[in-house]
């Protein structure tokens, strides 16, 4: 069963955007009204898994936006996350892929930067430009902006997969979101296809992939946007996570997994590369059970009054001192850390980052 606006032949560095989707047409219609307003090139794969009632709501959606967007849209009832996603890697016929949660936007010249960047060094599998988070003052799919904050990409170069790979999950992000080659990611995914465990098999194994078999590479641009709310197909907190009974024969078939790439992209032994591969796996441990600890068991309370003298010291300065703010963030903070305050950015007018930052924040506030 498919949906399907006209579609043009487009040059070789045009991309899939896939969007797994279940029972959030409002979101999905959101973000396809918005892709229609900056008449994105790209075309867009839909996977749903939703009732009949909202593939209905989709689909009048499509059917009304009619040529704006190119829309392929598959009906997918009963399928799994991983069965979904995978099923969209198959059905892209661009050179290159990312994808999309039904509340998120990919920025579509943003993402025709990342191909290009792709199409001119082969030796990077990933790329991606900045990106920031939302949360609106209601949970929903409209409303006013509360907050915005930067969502973390990572830009990993170094010479080997076994570095690359340390790197990276000592500094996890999720690589699907941003700009691959179809071709790998299709395989990528069809190697997690017997994971039981969801985190490992829809998430952590194939965006793990391309950092053992390519660079990342971040674009100084504006290239997803991610809304943070109470909706989300959340996963289990970490500890939970590791004494699930799925979790077992799960890192098993990661760890040989991501040990037999090593092996191959690296021409190392297969007992170097499995080392290489505990270590890396090990660190996401680290990191992700200490943060989870602290957020389910809150350090005592004379460290959350130390935390809140210091805010409001920082915010009796800003009353006194109003230009003292917008300085730090555009100027002094920058050359503290190195990065830009994306947060920041996207909101100022004169910022480069605006114009594509405008249309987001015009979709959701109505």
């Amino acid at each position: 069963m498919g949906v399907s606006a006209i579609m043009n032949n487009h040059p070789s560095t045009n991309t899939g955007i896939i969007i797994p989707t279940m029972d959030r047409a409002d979101f999905l219609i959101r973000q396809l009204s918005y892709y229609a307003s900056v008449r994105c090139p790209h075309t867009i794969y839909i996977g749903d898994s939703s009732s009949k009632e909202e593939s209905e709501k989709i689909q009048n959606e499509i059917k009304r936006l009619g040529n704006i967007i190119n829309v392929r849209y598959l009906y997918l009832p009963s399928h799994s996350i991983w069965q979904a996603h995978y099923r969209l890697t198959t059905e892209v016929k661009e050179k290159y892929t990312c994808l999309s949660g039904d509340d998120d936007y990919q920025i579509p010249n943003s993402v025709t930067k990342c191909a290009e960047f792709l199409e001119a060094n082969q030796d990077y599998t990933t790329a991606s430009g900045h990106a920031v988070s939302f949360r609106l003052k209601r949970h929903g799919v409209y409303g006013e902006l509360l907050r915005l904050a930067d969502y973390p990409r990572g830009q990993i170069e170094n010479d080997t997969g076994a570095e690359r790979i340390i790197n990276f999950f000592n500094n996890y992000f999720v690589t699907f979101f941003s700009v691959n080659r179809t071709e790998q990611t299709r395989e990528y995914w069809r190697s997690s296809e017997k994971i039981p465990d969801r985190s490992f098999g829809s998430e952590i194994l194939p965006s793990s992939l391309p950092l053992i078999h390519g660079k990342s590479k971040i674009l100084d641009c504006l290239s997803f946007v991610r809304q943070i709310h109470n909706q989300h197909h959340t996963l289990a907190n970490t500890f939970d996570w590791i004494t699930s009974p799925e979790w077992h024969p799960s890192y098993l078939i990661v760890k040989e997994t991501l040990a037999k790439n090593l092996v191959a992209k690296d021409n190392i032994p297969a007992k170097n590369a499995t080392e290489v591969t505990r270590q890396s796996l090990w660190a996401l441990l680290k990191i992700h059970l200490a943060k989870d600890y602290e957020m389910n068991y809150p350090a005592k309370e004379i460290k959350r009054i130390d935390k809140q003298g210091v805010k409001f010291i920082k915010s009796r300065i800003v009353r006194i001192f109003p230009i003292s703010k917008p300085i730090y963030r555009m100027l002094i903070k920058p050359l503290i850390t190195g990065k830009k305050e994306m947060n920041f950015e996207v909101l100022q007018p004169k910022s480069k980052y605006y114009q594509d930052f405008k249309p987001v924040m015009d979709s959701f506030t109505g």
